[in-house]
């Protein structure tokens, strides 16, 4: 069994970060840029490049959160290790290959979007939210909108949460909640990945099943050594019974709260997504954005402004 101390042993860095789970993810397909001092690798960056419409774009491999520069450096005082980031990132960025659009997403205690900004890139923000280890799942309920404690408690009452590693749960529940024809979701890319992650014992998916035995809501966790990911949800919105959603979000918490990890919510999908996970009275923790384009990109986006700018202005003298 692989428990949290041999993940801590294996590498330092997210399960989004790790060889095993990019190879999961792009079959291979990306490359890594190094940075090396005296022989030593001090600094990498995984590339996965995609073409859209003639553009090369930089981005995150499918159902890969983040995905920032791996840095390798010896210990050292604040200033000179803020030093060795700049140069490092620097050095990294020589190495990008031409692109269109660049953008790369970074964990939320990532130290580089300083250095990326000042090698001119663009640095934006999203936001996920965490439950720390260190605050006690009572102050968290504490602190729970009065509405969203009374769906989990209703919910708790009328759905059997059950926890395995079927992910045809999820992906039935997921083409309930979106039929084909509107699912975007590449079920042979995910069960990859959730194959790889439950080969190494770190993942579940965690399911809600109400008094008739029928599937309601269904997630999929994913953990490394220091957080557990509320990786994908999907649920029966036909369905009667209201709260299935946050019950699994709650045992969610529950469940990394006993295997001794922080839970992160892995960011959400709409504005009305977030305020319901902002409902558990949480502050929204930011993922830095790091966003770059080439001067022919840049040009092409003026471009439109420019003519979208003169329509709108068209159509309000001649409205």
């Amino acid at each position: 069994m692989m428990t949290n101390a041999h993940l801590t042993e294996q590498s330092p860095f997210s399960i989004f970060h790790q060889d095993w789970w990019l190879n999961a993810a792009t079959d291979g397909q990306y490359d890594l840029i190094e940075v090396k001092k005296d022989g030593f690798v001090v600094g990498s960056l995984t590339i996965f490049m995609e073409t859209h419409l003639g553009m090369k774009i930089i981005t995150r491999p499918p159902y890969t959160r983040t995905l920032g520069p791996r840095l390798f450096l010896p210990p050292s005082k604040p200033f000179r290790r803020a030093q060795n980031i700049r140069n490092t990132i620097a050095e990294l960025v020589k190495k990008i290959p031409p692109y269109d659009s660049l953008r790369i997403s970074l964990d939320p205690e990532d130290e580089t979007a300083f250095a990326f900004s000042l090698c001119k890139f663009t640095i934006g923000q999203t936001f996920t939210f965490r439950v720390p280890l260190d605050i006690p799942l009572k102050d968290v309920w504490d602190n729970c909108d009065q509405k969203t404690r009374n769906l989990i408690r209703t919910a708790d009452k009328k759905l059997s949460v059950v926890c395995n590693t079927n992910l045809d749960d999820f992906i039935r529940i997921s083409l309930i909640d979106q039929p084909r024809a509107q699912n975007s979701h590449d079920f042979a890319r995910m069960r990859k990945i959730f194959d790889a992650c439950c080969q190494r014992e770190q993942a579940c998916v965690m399911s809600a099943w109400d008094e008739h035995k029928q599937l309601i809501a269904a997630v999929v966790l994913i953990w490394d050594q220091n957080n557990l990911y509320f990786w994908q949800s999907a649920r029966d919105r036909g369905a009667t019974i209201a709260g299935s959603n946050m019950l699994l979000i709650w045992k969610s918490m529950e469940y990394a709260h006993n295997k001794g990890l922080t839970f992160d919510f892995d960011s959400f999908a709409s504005a009305k997504s977030a305020k319901m996970i902002a409902s558990f009275g949480l502050p929204p923790i930011v993922r830095p954005q790091v966003l770059g384009a080439s001067t022919l990109r840049q040009w092409e986006r003026s471009a439109n402004s420019t003519l979208k700018f003169l329509k709108n202005k068209f159509l309000l003298k001649t409205g």
